[in-house]
């Protein structure tokens, strides 16, 4: 897996896509190789690397559909219509979190295997910026580097997200991955869940040197977005006060206002971090879990329990995510849908990191450092940039800031993949996993197979 990437790395559509070109990450399945010493022979060739990462990013496996709109989603439990046999094998034992199934083994070797492809370009992409820093003008080394020291970091990340217990559930010092940092013919080691984040957080400030404040394009691994999966990171080791602290950053930046209006559903402007995908590619792995037969959706009843009851409202603007009457949800057709924008510029984003993330992260760190009424404004500061009103206390108890930190991931990443994660970082009890009512194996468990 970690051999000498001498003839692996791969390009986007040949060399098409460039620095610039930030509309077209996910056109193709699966990347071509090309020989490196030809590739990497100009800073054209090292920007056509960084593009192919995106690409590969988005591929069914990845985030163009695997871990947002279906398999991490339904995980989540962001559907709870027709999840019986009739959807098929592997979302049905994607619901019951029966991670044993042969299908869900599969897919899960295809995840680690290709992330770490994506990881071993990354190395060899960082290798080379260093030899042939000579041939990169201007900002390029500054820019290449810390971009792909942010995308090393961002999928070392989920790969610990996914195949290793979170610090809740065993600590920082269970076993967890290899940090892979280097090509060579020799297996990493595998190093303890604290020392991935450790390593993330290194890759990651290193890169906040590097990135340039002005830079604000989402379809890449830019500054904010740096700064946001620190935020991310630091939430899932305990470190409360740094998870604060980088959230607030991005907020109290003013570089991605809230949404004032239901144009947008996808609410592009609140972008750190996306991946930008072909119309008819996205649709299509959107069809595979949407207009499955019968397709999977989210119930009236349980639409009214996320989105009205308690605090809510029929007036929030993101029920528009869902049919109101059949509960088939999200971007099924072309049309002003979760994953889709009336502005036929946005028509094919995969949101990857949001500002409002930063509201329930500071929230939730504030909610732990005692300060209720700060984490009830910052909460405020999302409702009613989603046509709710405030809450009716200045301050809410803490457990209820618990209660609605975790109804907002629902609501705000409804077929993203993040409401996995949260369930995982939070250790939540099976039993305890809302809206999608299936029985669920003796042996659930919220760490992925690793393959042999």
């Amino acid at each position: 897996m970690f051999r000498k990437l001498n003839i692996v790395l791969f390009l986007g559509l040949a060399t098409a896509l460039s620095l610039g070109s930030c509309k077209k990450w996910v056109d193709v399945e699966a990347p071509l190789q090309v020989n490196e010493n030809e590739l990497l022979s100009n800073e054209q060739g090292f920007k056509d690397v960084l593009n192919g990462v995106y690409l590969h990013m988005g591929t069914r496996v990845l985030y163009g559909r695997d871990l947002s709109i279906g398999m991490m989603s339904v995980l989540g439990r962001s559907y709870d219509t027709t999840i019986s046999p009739a959807i098929g094998n592997y979302f049905y034992q994607s619901a019951r979190y029966n991670f044993q199934d042969a299908e869900l083994k599969a897919s899960f070797k295809n995840i680690w295997d290709s992330l770490y492809f994506s990881i071993g370009n990354l190395n060899n992409l960082l290798a080379n910026v260093e030899t042939r820093k000579s041939i990169l003008s201007g900002n390029g080394y500054n820019a290449i580097k810390g971009e792909a020291l942010g995308l090393r970091a961002f999928l070392h990340f989920d790969l610990l997200r996914m195949f290793a217990p979170s610090p809740a559930a065993s600590g920082l010092n269970a076993l967890a991955i290899p940090y892979v940092t280097k090509v060579t013919p020799y297996a990493s080691p595998v190093l303890s869940t604290g020392g991935i984040l450790d390593s993330c957080i290194n890759d990651l400030l290193q890169a906040e040197t590097l990135l340039g404040t002005t830079e604000v394009t989402s379809s890449r691994l830019n500054l904010w977005a740096a700064k946001g999966l620190l935020a991310r990171i630091y939430l899932y080791k305990g470190d409360l006060a740094n998870a604060q602290s980088k959230a607030l950053s991005v907020i109290n930046s003013n570089r991605f206002p809230l949404a004032t209006s239901n144009s947008d559903l996808i609410y592009t402007r609140e972008h750190l971090f996306s991946l930008f995908s072909n119309n008819a590619l996205a649709l299509a792995y959107n069809k595979t879990v949407l207009n499955n037969t019968p397709p999977l959706g989210f119930t009236t009843q349980n639409q009214t329990a996320l989105f009205v009851t308690g605090s809510g409202s029929t007036t929030d603007w993101r029920r528009a995510f869902l049919d109101p009457s059949t509960g088939v949800a999200l971007g099924n057709t072309i049309s002003a849908r979760k994953f889709y924008s009336a502005n036929q510029a946005s028509l094919n984003v995969l949101p990857i990191i949001r500002a409002t993330e930063m509201y329930y992260i500071a929230a939730e760190a504030s909610s732990a450092l005692q300060d209720s009424l700060m984490a009830t404004n910052l909460l405020d500061s999302v409702r009613v940039h989603r046509n709710l009103v405030k809450y009716t206390q200045a301050a809410l108890r803490r457990d209820s800031i618990t209660v609605e930190i975790g109804k907002e991931y629902h609501k705000e990443f409804m077929g993203e993949g993040q409401v996995f994660y949260y369930y995982k970082r939070k250790n939540l009890p099976f039993s305890s996993l809302p809206y999608t009512k299936v029985a669920m194996v003796p042996n659930a468990t919220y760490v992925f197979i690793k393959p042999e």
